[in-house]
């Protein structure tokens, strides 16, 4: 597996006290605030903690950070230059060494037919929870996999920059006090996966009862927003049979649950073939409008994505506002308000804009689409709210329902593409 750290030359080696060697370097350099040195209060704690242990040091971000073989075979550790305080460990374990909690989990995702890399690199962090990163590969594109020990997948990230990852962005972090009291009132047993902070609110992903639970503060540290995905094998039995009843020729493909200060709801994606759609059920399971999701603007306004996705997304939908960023069945997708409209926009692991779908209304069809749905189907067979407008790099076309069983494909001049049952 190619090293998920980042390695300074090495800049002096030295005998370091306490019955051990230690080599040290300046990852930082002098010039920006190291000095070439590890303090012995953290040397103190590194022996305390893995004994009389040869180590490489580097210091970077105000860590101190110890490359060494241990029990489990290679390892990195980071300690807090401030206050030595041992903050997370990476080691690798053998793919065949994961829980089979999480090699399930991978056998029933989108990437069940994804090659994994033969090591995995285990992240035990104090006080936060401890991560296993898988990595997985399809046709020259690797994709990281973040799970908890008992099979949640977390985070999903694209390497598309061949560099690898340093984990510093996993180091734990703690929640301010109102943010902190808020989890423990309504998450008693949380167990914190990631904290970003930013200047209008911060973020907490948390895991509770086999759940990714994200939860939204502005930055008073009011809460917002929380948004609890459910698993393929725990979907709520009122969303089953609401999907079962209303769609019964698709299948679900994703739950999310989302409560804000004005609204609870579920958000549920069904698919159909390659026919996908969102729906929004209250409680009970009936099918409503789309609430508000409750999104305060984190990092300046927008969800942050990668700067290739930005250019193309300012290219084709300027002024559009990102609302979340996901991964869907090998695609990274991004959902966007843009004119009026909410709109996925789906690229492939190379950042190449694939297509992008929104619903639209019977009356906003062409006039060539609807004249030719007219002719071959009557006047009144497409007169429902069941269509998409699907924009490809080859042209638009439309997906209409008609008759309640056919799905339609036209194109923007009128020709019919295809019919399906």
């Amino acid at each position: 597996m190619r090293n998920q750290f980042l390695k300074a030359a090495f800049l002096m080696l030295l005998t370091c006290g306490m019955g051990f060697l230690v080599s040290c370097s300046d990852d930082d350099g002098p010039d920006k605030g190291g000095d070439g040195t590890v303090p012995q209060t953290i040397l103190d704690a590194f022996q305390g903690q893995y004994g009389d242990t040869r180590a490489t040091w580097t210091t970077k971000d105000g860590y101190a950070i110890a490359e060494f073989s241990g029990d489990k075979g290679k390892a990195t550790a980071w300690y807090a230059l401030d206050d030595a305080r041992w903050g997370m460990t990476e080691t690798e374990i053998p793919f065949a060494s994961l829980p089979q909690a999480i090699t399930a989990a991978i056998g029933e995702s989108a990437y069940a037919d994804w090659i994994p890399d033969n090591e995995v690199d285990v992240l035990e962090r104090n006080g936060s929870e401890k991560l296993y990163v898988v990595e997985m590969e399809k046709q020259g594109v690797d994709v990281d996999l973040y799970f908890t020990e008992d099979g949640v997948l977390v985070n999903e990230y694209v390497d598309t920059d061949g560099k690898g990852n340093d984990y510093t962005g996993y180091l734990p972090q703690s929640p301010e006090s109102g943010i902190h009291d808020w989890i423990g009132q309504h998450f008693p047993d949380a167990r914190i996966v990631d904290i970003d902070k930013e200047s209008n609110g911060t973020e907490v992903e948390i895991v509770q009862d086999g759940m990714k639970h994200e939860i939204l503060f502005d930055a008073s540290s009011n809460w917002i927003r929380t948004k609890t995905e459910y698993g393929h094998h725990n979907y709520p039995d009122v969303v089953r049979t609401s999907v079962q009843t209303r769609y019964p020729d698709y299948h679900i493909d994703d739950v999310d649950w989302y409560e804000t200060t004005t609204d609870s709801y579920y958000c549920v994606e069904i698919e159909r073939g390659d026919r996908e759609k969102k729906i929004y059920l209250d409680e009970t399971g009936e099918e409503i409008n789309r609430p508000s999701t409750g999104d305060v603007n984190i990092g300046g306004g927008d969800v942050t994505v990668d700067s290739g996705l930005e250019a193309v997304l300012n290219e084709k939908y300027p002024d559009a506002v990102v609302v979340e960023r996901d991964y869907d069945d090998g695609c990274i997708e991004i959902e966007i308000r843009h004119d009026g409209r909410e709109k996925e926009v789906l690229f492939n692991f190379k950042e190449e804009w694939l297509y992008t779908t929104y619903d639209i209304r019977p009356d906003e069809l062409p006039e060539a689409v609807k004249a030719s749905l007219t002719e071959r189907f009557g006047a009144n067979a497409y007169w429902d709210d069941d269509i998409e407008c699907v924009e490809t790099p080859e042209g638009t076309f439309y997906e209409v329902e008609v008759y309640d069983e056919l799905d339609v494909y036209v194109s923007a001049d009128g020709n019919i593409i295809r019919v399906e049952d």
